[in-house]
């Protein structure tokens, strides 16, 4: 297992096409990782290519569109 150095809280992003809002957090890794996040509607939200690689986890769904009842 590798070991992480430092996690970060880096607070809620929402997807812009979906509106499904995240919580995110940042690990520190001593190696560099080359990976993407994309939400579940298919939008790619990030991609990275560094030591500090974020996670992302589903707090709310998306919103709906259309006319209210």
């Amino acid at each position: 297992m590798v070991k992480t150095w430092t996690t970060a809280n880096r607070g809620e992003e929402a997807c812009e096409k979906c509106g499904r809002v995240y919580r995110v957090q940042v690990t520190r890794f001593p190696m560099r990782d080359k990976d993407s996040f994309e939400c579940a509607c298919g939008h790619r939200m990030n991609s990275w290519n560094d030591t500090h690689v974020p996670s992302y986890e589903l707090i709310s769904g998306p919103k709906k569109e259309g006319p209210e009842v």
